[in-house]
């Protein structure tokens, strides 16, 4: 009966997904060939969005513009891996996109901001000077459109150097969404925005959740790694907003190694988020990323031995404290774990001994737990693998290998064909196993 109604869920799911890929396919073809204004010339279409009383043509009028910008946007917080590709763009499509950021029509508005950021170098001047404007709206979206173009370190980089100055300035502005802008821009443009760096400090402290937001980002950026960006952003952990301190947990674990002097307010935070399942988790998981050895690249900028051991056993010590929810020790104990396949989350990546041992019995009994379906935060193989490491250098080793024992003689782990979990499952633990009592 429940193998007939799984079949049955699958048949809808499947039919359901092509009707909306269908639909997808006819509503994208439909607005190809909803814009009757492809293909006039620049001089049809700049009367068209700069007159018309019609809010659609003036929309289509901006899509028939920038038709030919073959820019690749770019989004983000910090520097592509690779380069983005430029185009050369008309500067003459840039002075009627700028004129329609003043657009009555938001819709309007937020298009022409859309092409600007990707039509690359050519629309840095008139953008700069859009900056001046005394419509606040227009100053947020220039600066928007700044950080879209996103350009860095060739030639064509050096037109954005006279943005920094102009976006420094906005900073300051009375409206905030002016300065949230104006910070995401620094954020986008990188290391060239360090000259900002105090007034983006600064603005850690703004009253607006948002601007605050956008400073961490930029302050992160302009100076990834720098003395004055870390102190400024490991102050910040003290901030009653639980989500500010786990944005400025992001980035300080994309600093790795360079976010060494942050250590301390990071294993402050472990305790003090005690139950904070956001902010607690990213300091843990920020922790094991400044600590961690890139197995690619040994002789890459470590922190010092000591420091590491430091680190790893106060987020044992935290994932093992039974005053915390089993999500919050999760959290803590995710960053531990071994990064095999991971595509999200920090992690750790290196050799872990006794200093570790203080999580193995949370890590044992959430191996118990895969009896149960899925644990979600706690990915089985990376979990046998920390146990798999950690358990014979402890006095647990023989604990695991009883855990293991028992779960492989639990009838329901059984083998069986048509549970590929299952059988997944038991082929784990029996390696583990055989690991285990190889040491």
């Amino acid at each position: 009966m429940k193998k007939r109604m799984s079949c049955a869920i699958a048949t809808v799911l499947v039919a359901l997904l092509a009707v909306l890929s269908a639909s997808w396919s006819i509503g994208t073809a439909a607005q190809k060939a909803a814009n009757p204004l492809e293909g006039k010339s620049l001089t049809e279409l700049t009367p068209i969005l700069t007159d018309s009383g019609d809010e659609v043509a003036r929309n289509n009028a901006v899509k028939a513009i920038a038709a030919d910008v073959s820019v690749k946007n770019r989004r983000g917080n910090r520097p592509p891996k690779v380069k983005p590709v430029y185009t050369a763009t008309d500067g003459r499509i840039v002075s009627p996109l700028v004129a329609g950021l003043a657009d009555k029509a938001g819709s309007v508005r937020y298009a022409c901001r859309e092409a600007l950021g990707r039509c690359g170098a050519a629309a840095i001047g008139p953008l700069v000077k859009a900056l001046a404007s005394k419509n606040a709206e227009v100053r947020s979206y220039a600066a928007d459109a700044l950080g879209d173009v996103g350009v860095y370190d060739d030639a064509d980089a050096q037109p954005l150097d006279q943005a920094v100055p102009a976006l420094t300035k906005l900073l300051a502005d009375k409206n905030y969404a002016v300065r949230v802008s104006a910070a995401m821009a620094k954020s986008r443009i990188g290391v060239r925005a360090a000259p900002a760096l105090p007034k983006l400090i600064g603005l850690l402290d703004d009253d607006e959740w948002a601007v605050a937001d956008a400073a961490v980002r930029a302050v992160a950026a302009a100076a990834p790694g720098g003395q004055q960006s870390v102190a400024a952003l490991a102050k910040v952990l003290g901030n009653k907003r639980h989500d500010l301190r786990e944005f400025v947990c992001m980035e300080l674990a994309a600093m790795g190694p360079k976010a060494e002097a942050a250590i301390p307010a990071l294993i402050k935070l472990l305790d003090t988020d005690r139950n904070s399942w956001q902010a607690g988790k990213a300091a843990a998981g920020a922790l094991a990323a400044i600590v961690s050895i890139d197995p690619k690249n040994p002789d890459a900028p470590s922190v010092p031995a000591e420091t590491r051991t430091i680190v790893i056993s106060a987020i044992a010590k935290s994932a093992a404290d039974p005053r915390k929810a089993p999500f919050v020790q999760d959290g803590r104990l995710y960053a531990l774990l071994p990064k095999l396949n991971r595509t999200y989350g920090p992690g750790y990546t290196g050799p872990l001994g006794a200093e570790a041992a203080a999580a193995l019995p949370v890590a044992l009994n959430r191996l118990q737990s895969w009896t149960i379906p899925y644990h979600h935060w706690v990915p089985r193989r990376e979990l046998i693998a920390f146990i798999a490491e950690v358990a014979p250098r402890t006095n647990a080793k023989k604990d695991a290998i009883d855990i293991v024992q028992a779960l492989l003689a639990n009838k329901e782990l059984a083998p069986i064909a048509e549970d590929r979990n299952r059988t997944a499952l038991r082929k784990d633990l029996e390696a583990l196993l055989a690991k285990l009592q190889a040491n």
